[in-house]
């Protein structure tokens, strides 16, 4: 659609042209003639300011006053959101034509998205007028945006629907601003759904875009994806894509090769981490056993305990046996103690993490490099920091604003407390409350003081003895609380969530670590826990076991506990070791693991993507896209209209109220 800036731009040169032509002739003329004449000055027609233009919108009559305005806020939408959204929410949605209503909808779409509100895009474009329209500007816009937003919130299969339907009604100029968010969603879509669409679609475009993804699925070596990609370069040497091929062929061939025929896995075998190390060294086991089917060659294991051991000796020594790959070590305080040497002769996969957060990111998703990066040193691990990081990020993906922080009086509950607060301020959140709590802790009372329940009841009490007489009176909690985030055991979560209700906070959306669930689904003791959000690593989830998971269980009853993640990162860690130069070079590329979807930042450090779920009937769901329960309404406040809500909408969304 060309809008009116589009429109001048393109006529004003031919404009300019023929009024300097015309200034021109009289001057000839002049020369040419004895008597002088005064020369014609051009008068070139002012263009009229975006509050020119507003103010004479304003005088219209509806639908053209909406019409007019709406040209209008759609230029003015990325230079002032704030400004546009004031104006937008004063038009009365409901009494104009569908027309006017889809465009209208799009555009306080685009605002939402703009102010990190992703779940009110979809309230603004599940609309009947957006659904039913024909315009081709309104689907195309329409489509991106739920594409966006879909990738936001991790649901990337639905993401990749509708960048397939956003396609035929987009030039290739508007894909292009889109390419980086396309590609993204193109990498976290199952191998699967990917051949299925290479080989029904028509586009060859399209076809491109798909055969690169396939490629850059971690189900084949290095070696086997390098040559892949070059087929494609030779196959595609037009196609946009070519951006996201890795720089230096030559050094990714020559590291392909370099895979290690002994691997040391330092661990502690003794001592009060035994346990815990113990059940790193079956996990890792049973991977390699596994592995034996596959028919490629395996690594020789060589353990080494790290009880009472300097790390770097123990290292040194490792390497002199003839290791060629470190895994480990476990305790954080002995990552940080490997020196540069180590790392410079060998890679390093260690089971923990130097610093205690996520890597941050920059705005275009790519990674910061902390000051501490060590080349030949990665970084993988079970980091409840990093949790703390995701409930603040899908806290505000949900539309939150404000939060209360309840976790415990530990060093590991203060960890993740400052690690959640830090994050939602970066994300514009404001913290409203924190409170700690211990064993002798009563919940009721906790909730109460951080929600001022005990407040409202104070001053119940005073009026009754001033007035001396018995009051008809219910308690009130604060009403500037979005959410609460929770670090909290399985026990400790099931008395804080009813604590919360009794302070009547039902309503009031609960994130918390995964720490939350015992990995074992118990619907009689779980149902105190409905509503609570987690992010659960695929180890967790009940119904979806892996092959090496059940194995893993038949062979150690102990893997059912506690102790089972364990069992699990020691498992992704053997699946990793061959894959850490492709996911470090091939940035983008996934291993689904038992862990998580796994993936290498530029700075070494694994990063894993959890699946959020919801407590419902004491048991784990996929938590939806939220969608509010109340009909569609206009933010307006001098035309708030309410529609009944249209009955297309997509399964991913929660009609219903989350507790």
């Amino acid at each position: 659609m060309m809008t009116y800036t589009t429109a001048l731009s393109n006529s004003l040169p031919r404009k300019l042209a023929a009024i300097a032509i015309a200034a021109l002739i009289p001057a000839l003329m002049t020369a040419c003639s004895s008597q002088p004449k005064s020369p014609l000055v051009p008068i070139a027609k002012s263009i009229k300011s975006l509050d020119q233009r507003l103010a004479e919108a304003v005088r219209l009559s509806y639908p053209e006053r909406a019409t007019r305005t709406l040209a209008i806020t759609r230029e003015l939408m990325s230079k002032e959101p704030t400004r546009t959204q004031q104006i937008l929410d004063q038009m009365p949605y409901q009494q104009l034509p569908k027309p006017i209503q889809a465009e209208l909808a799009v555009q306080q779409a685009q605002i939402a998205q703009i102010n990190s509100q992703d779940w009110a895009v979809f309230e603004w474009l599940d609309r009947e007028a957006v659904i039913v329209s024909n315009s081709t500007a309104i689907n195309a816009r329409a489509h991106t945006l739920k594409a966006l937003a879909y990738a936001r919130f991790g649901e990337y299969q639905a993401s990749l629907d509708e960048w397939l339907l956003a396609g035929p009604y987009l030039t290739e100029a508007e894909r292009e601003p889109h390419y980086d968010s396309f590609w993204q969603t193109l990498l976290h879509v199952p191998a699967e759904r990917l051949n299925s669409l290479l080989q029904q679609e028509k586009s060859q475009k399209l076809k491109g875009w798909l055969a690169l993804a396939i490629i850059y699925q971690t189900g084949r070596s290095l070696d086997q994806q390098l040559a892949g990609l070059e087929q494609w370069k030779r196959d595609w040497s037009s196609h946009p894509a070519h951006k996201y091929l890795p720089g230096d062929f030559e050094t990714l061939k020559s590291s392909s090769t370099r895979r290690p025929d002994k691997i040391a896995l330092l661990l502690p075998l003794s001592g009060r981490l035994s346990k815990v190390g113990e059940a790193l060294r079956d996990g890792l086991l049973a991977s390699h056993y596994e592995a034996v089917g596959s028919g490629e060659p395996l690594p020789e294991l060589q353990f080494y305990n790290t009880q009472d051991t300097d790390i770097n000796d123990l290292a040194t020594r490792a390497i002199e046996e003839g290791a060629q790959l470190i895994i480990g070590p476990l305790s954080k305080s002995r990552v940080k103690a490997i020196n540069s040497d180590i790392t410079n002769r060998i890679p390093v996969l260690a089971l923990n993490y130097i610093e205690d957060a996520a890597d941050p990111l920059s705005v275009d998703g790519a990674s910061a490099t902390p000051a501490g990066y060590r080349a030949g040193l990665y970084q993988f691990g079970l980091s409840a920091e990093d949790e703390a990081i995701m409930a603040a990020e899908r806290g505000k993906l949900d539309g939150h604003r404000t939060a209360i922080i309840i976790t415990p009086n530990t060093e590991w509950g203060k960890k993740i407390n400052a690690t959640f607060a830090a994050r939602w301020a970066e994300l514009g959140g404001e913290v409203v409350g924190s409170g700690e709590f211990d064993p002798r802790t009563q919940f009721s009372a906790l909730a109460g003081s951080l929600l001022h329940t005990d407040q409202s009841e104070a001053r119940a009490r005073q009026l009754k003895r001033v007035l001396g007489e018995k009051l008809g009176f219910q308690a009130r909690r604060r009403q500037d609380v979005d959410m609460v985030f929770i670090g909290a055991s399985p026990q400790e979560a099931r008395q804080i969530k009813p604590a919360l209700a009794y302070q009547y906070a039902r309503n009031i959306p609960v994130y918390a670590t995964s720490s939350a669930f015992s990995g074992i689904t118990n619907t009689s003791q779980d149902q105190d826990m409905d509503g609570i959000r987690v992010p659960v690593m695929p180890w967790l989830i009940p119904g979806t076991p892996d092959p090496l998971e059940q194995q893993i269980n038949t062979l150690w009853q102990q893997s059912k506990g506690q102790l089972g993640t364990l069992y699990a990162l020691g498992a992704d860690a053997y699946r990793l070791y061959p894959r850490l130069q492709q996911l470090a070079n091939l940035q983008g590329s996934q291993l689904q693991g038992m862990t998580g979807s796994l993936s290498i930042a530029p700075s070494g450090k694994v990063r894993r993507e959890l699946s959020w779920q919801i407590f419902r009937n004491g048991r784990l769901t996929p938590l939806p896209i939220v969608k509010p329960k109340t009909p569609e309404r206009v933010t307006s406040v001098k035309n708030r209209v309410t529609k009944p809500a249209t009955t297309t909408t997509s399964p991913l969304y929660a009609l219903e109220a989350q507790p």
